[in-house]
């Protein structure tokens, strides 16, 4: 399994305020031991944690989602060719959805 990429970018997040988990688990407004474990990559965020956590850094929340969805894929199909094709099929099927 891969590492968790959005948890090391929360954890990047938070190391670049110099910050504890928490400061940022109170000023964010979510439980500071889910928080580690979303840095640990043991959890996924919900859309409310995406907000949250996106007000809190002042990032975007479209970029954490982007990052959560990606996640949720290789978790869920793993890493291999088929996972590829598959996206490579979805990317074709949205495109024309997407330059409307």
């Amino acid at each position: 399994m891969l590492n968790s990429e959005l948890g090391q970018y929360l954890r990047e997040l938070r190391k670049e305020k110099d910050e504890t988990l928490h400061k940022v688990s109170q000023g964010a407004d979510i439980d500071s031991p889910l928080l580690s474990k979303l840095e640990r990559g043991e959890r996924l965020p919900t859309e409310e944690q995406i907000k949250k956590l996106a007000t809190y850094y002042q990032v975007a929340e479209s970029d954490l989602k982007v990052r959560a969805t990606a996640e949720k894929i290789i978790k869920e199909y793993g890493v291999s060719k088929t996972t590829f094709d598959a996206l490579n099929l979805v990317m074709e099927q949205i495109t024309p959805y997407i330059k409307q």
